[in-house]
């Protein structure tokens, strides 16, 4: 049994693009599926292109949103971040 992730509403608030929004969102979705929240899996269900999959997944390692790193590998882990550490 696993933790369920909550998505922070919060995240609306943040004005950032649709695209990250909705990445976030995503990631979220997929922890809850018990799946690991990373670009490779996200691509699965992402409804754009990869190039602005790839700019959202930039946009929240920005704002601090996720834990990640630039350049944003198809495997690394994207983990969602508390919104105290969001910027």
């Amino acid at each position: 049994m696993h933790a369920q992730m909550n998505m922070d509403r919060a995240i609306f608030d943040l004005e950032i693009s649709v695209e990250a929004t909705s990445l976030y969102i995503l990631l979220c979705a997929l922890m809850d599926d018990g799946v690991g929240p990373t670009l490779e899996n996200a691509a699965l269900r992402w409804t754009g292109t990869e190039e602005t999959l790839a700019q959202a997944a930039r946009e929240l390692i920005e704002r601090c949103v996720i834990t990640g790193a630039v350049p944003v590998l198809a495997n690394m882990h994207l983990h969602p971040n508390s919104r105290d550490r969001w910027c």
